[in-house]
């Protein structure tokens, strides 16, 4: 005991019995672990052998001291949010919850260690029992790992709960998306994460008994409202951890927002169906071609369901998303590639020159899609794409596509190391797709050397985006030729969509140049 006479947390019965006493105290100091006794107002009122002697602390160092005392000095402002959700809602808490825990000793050392807790009524007061277990150091380095993995996890709500449901940490992610701070989550019933329509239809109960039940993670998808109260379509994943026996010891719930990968396929999808809109002359002549095309589909559907059938499998290993991102991006990549032959094998079969145009255009544009898939299949971080290869790969793709023969051309590449999003890639590729494009179809003189340079560099407000030629300039009725070409309107459109406005001129050739903001 920290004072022999301190026993106001030992309840009565055992205070008027000797034995009883004799047996607390021994079960109490011969415990293997560390035993502290902390009473309402988080003071430490008792500690065994143990812990005085592992910390190297004395019982009047720490006699009446708050527990923060114990914690190392970077993580006393997390632990008293902790604290504060604790005391407001106070239960068990097991070992293995997951939180990452330090303790510090008389010298300052510190050192990982896995902590339950017990709260229990001793006459008037409350008390809690923290039962403290030094962590070898792979277990703690592995911990520490997971939990700066959960910490900087972007764009994803990671959320751990114990076995009850109420919520133990609360990232960044979870912190933006439900826009709630850690001190208003934490100590919370996880039924706060729902709407009241799921509340009452038992969603939150249902989910937790799911995942405990099947030991599978349990997925839920659908378009949900975030704390800015835009829709925004959502993959939430709940699963159990469990002990070495199986023993369900808390939940891990994981919230992605995958908005943009939702539109691209309803945008592939809506461009599917368009091409179903052909003209009856066109299906007659196509119509082997069309049996082809339903067959690739099919094709499509079911890697697509390979695909999500894998997602389902290792969703649940945070560690293992990159393995799970990478392959999706090159089946997806391999899956345009598909849809970019079809699309050339039915251009062969037209004989209007402005219909096989149209669909040389849309297969290059598909091409700077996958270009971007590509490159994230290769890169080695996810989070954004290196500028400079992927836009060398889309000018590259360009000149060598085909659709205009120049006998020389000389590409003058200057772009910046800039990272950028990847819901801002394919609006960026296909932008300089259809400028260069331009450039090759109506800006170059033929029979002569061209000269096309590429240049994005970085200003103090935005990414300054220059195409330039050396051809034959812009015509005298330019703006009348912009305001039909749907390659121009398409370019004026991407450029909106990343805060910039297209700028022509012909001092030199033709030169376009837009200011992006977004990037």
């Amino acid at each position: 005991m920290v004072e022999d006479d301190q026993t106001g947390w030992i309840p009565k019965r055992l205070q008027n019995s000797q034995a009883g006493l004799a047996m607390l105290q021994a079960l109490f100091h011969g415990h293997p672990d560390m035993l502290f006794v902390a009473d309402a107002q988080d003071r430490i009122v008792a500690a065994n052998s143990i812990g005085l002697k592992s910390l190297g602390y004395r019982k009047q160092d720490i006699d009446g001291q708050p527990i923060h005392m114990l914690v190392p000095a970077a993580l006393r402002q997390r632990h008293s949010v902790h604290t504060r959700a604790f005391s407001k809602r106070p239960s068990s808490r097991p070992m293995g919850s997951g939180i990452d825990l330090s303790i510090r000793d008389a010298t300052g050392n510190e050192f990982a260690v896995d902590v339950s807790l017990c709260p229990f009524p001793a006459g008037p007061g409350q008390y809690v029992l923290a039962v403290c277990r030094r962590m070898d150091a792979e277990l703690a380095q592995k911990q520490r790992q997971i939990h700066a993995l959960v910490e900087n996890a972007r764009g994803y709500a990671v959320i751990l709960l114990d076995p009850g449901g109420r919520i133990l940490t609360w990232n960044d992610g979870a912190e933006q998306f439900y826009g709630a701070s850690a001190n208003e989550a934490l100590g919370q019933d996880q039924a706060i994460l729902f709407t009241q329509a799921e509340r009452d239809a038992g969603e939150p109960e249902g989910q937790l008994e799911q995942a405990r039940l099947s030991f599978e993670p349990v997925l839920v998808e659908g378009w949900r409202r975030n704390a800015a109260g835009i829709e925004v379509w959502t993959e939430s994943r709940c699963a159990a951890s469990r002990d070495g026996k199986g023993q369900v010891t808390g939940f891990t719930r994981v919230l992605h927002d995958v908005t943009a990968h939702k539109l691209i396929e309803m945008e592939l999808r809506n461009a599917n169906e368009a091409l179903g809109g052909l003209t009856a002359e066109l299906e007659n002549r196509v119509s082997e071609r069309t049996r082809q095309l339903e067959e690739a589909v099919l094709e499509l559907r079911r890697k697509k369901s390979e695909v999500e059938a894998y997602a389902e499998t290792v969703a649940h290993e945070l560690l293992e998303k990159e393995v799970l991102l990478r392959e999706v991006y090159h089946r997806v990549k391999n899956n345009l590639q598909v849809v970019q032959s079809l699309l050339k094998m039915g251009a062969r079969t037209l004989e209007s020159v402005d219909a096989q145009e149209s669909i040389d255009a849309a297969v290059q544009r598909i091409q700077v899609m996958a270009t971007v898939h590509e490159r994230l299949y290769q890169m080695p971080n996810l989070a954004s794409l290196s500028l400079p290869a992927y836009l060398k790969d889309i000018v590259d793709g360009a000149v060598a596509s085909g659709i205009v023969r120049l006998n020389s051309i000389d590409i003058q590449f200057a772009v910046d190391e800039i990272p950028i999003d990847l819901d801002l890639a394919i609006p960026m590729g296909l932008l300089v797709n259809e400028l260069v494009s331009n450039c090759l179809k109506h800006g170059l003189r033929h029979n002569e050397p061209g000269l096309i340079k590429v240049s994005v560099s970085r200003t103090p407000l935005a990414v300054r985006l220059v195409i330039q030629d050396n051809g034959c300039g812009l015509p005298a009725n330019f703006e009348e030729m912009r305001t039909r070409s749907m390659g121009l309107k398409l370019a004026a459109s991407l450029a909106k969509r990343l805060g910039g406005q297209l700028k022509f001129n012909s001092e030199d050739g033709c030169r376009v140049e837009a200011d992006l903001t977004r990037l």
